[in-house]
């Protein structure tokens, strides 16, 4: 029994939790899957220690690695789990607490408003005349001020309708001199315009001549040139 628990406590020690993000996944998770991917078990069973042992002390200690492996790391996940409940717990007692301060806050507040019904309504009462007698007085008075902006208004509009007229005048004038001015660019331009077409006319013809005169040099030469071959035959006939 001594020996046994020296053993058990022994690889207690030696058992290492790993991946604590699956140690702490809600739902479901594999007994056999928390055992062997959140724990050193496998590293354990198979390390040199273990396998140099002899059956069956081998399978023995085995199956000692196996079951503090396994309740370590359940241990660990209940405690981890449990928690995480109680602060769940603790967050839902929050809000329930504040969810009642806020109804109770909200009835204070509507028992004051109620309560004020009577008030609010007078208030408003006066409130309603105050404004009607104010809006009489402000159309009186804006009455005045129409009045009285309008006739600035009409003096501004006939200062600017002289200077408009004025300017009126004065673009009408310029207008004739720059039509004038226009109708001699036109025909100035048309001018030009045809001259250098009739310039480029007489270049034409002057490049065609250029060209029938260097034709008929060179059908002057063609003839000369059998003139010539003909008196030499004429020639040795004679003789």
């Amino acid at each position: 029994m001594n020996d046994s628990k020296v053993l058990f406590d022994y690889w207690h020690k030696r058992v290492q939790l790993r991946n604590l993000k699956l140690i702490e996944a809600t739902g479901h998770v594999q007994t056999q899957d928390l055992r062997h991917e959140c724990t050193n078990y496998d590293d354990l069973r198979l390390s040199h220690e273990v396998q140099v042992l002899e059956e069956p002390e081998r399978s023995k200690v085995v199956a000692i690695i196996k079951y503090e492996c396994t309740a370590k790391v359940l241990q660990d996940r209940a405690s981890r789990l449990r928690n995480r409940a109680n602060k769940l717990g603790d967050a839902y007692n929050e809000l329930d607490q504040q969810h009642s301060k806020l109804l109770s806050l909200i009835k204070a507040l509507q028992e004051k408003l109620f309560g004020k019904d009577k008030d609010i309504k007078q208030l408003q009462a006066r409130i309603a005349l105050l404004e009607a007698e104010n809006e009489v007085l402000r159309a009186e008075s804006e009455n005045d001020k129409a009045y009285a902006a309008l006739l600035t208004e009409f003096e501004q509009l006939k200062k600017k309708y002289a200077a408009v007229e004025k300017r009126r005048q004065e673009l009408a004038k310029n207008n004739q001199s720059l039509g004038g001015k226009v109708a001699h660019t036109k025909r100035f331009r048309q001018e030009r315009d045809e001259a250098r077409a009739l310039a480029e006319q007489q270049k034409q013809q002057l490049t065609t001549l250029i060209a029938g005169n260097q034709h008929l040099g060179e059908e002057n030469v063609r003839l000369r040139s059998e003139l010539e071959k003909l008196q030499k035959q004429n020639n040795l006939r004679i003789v």
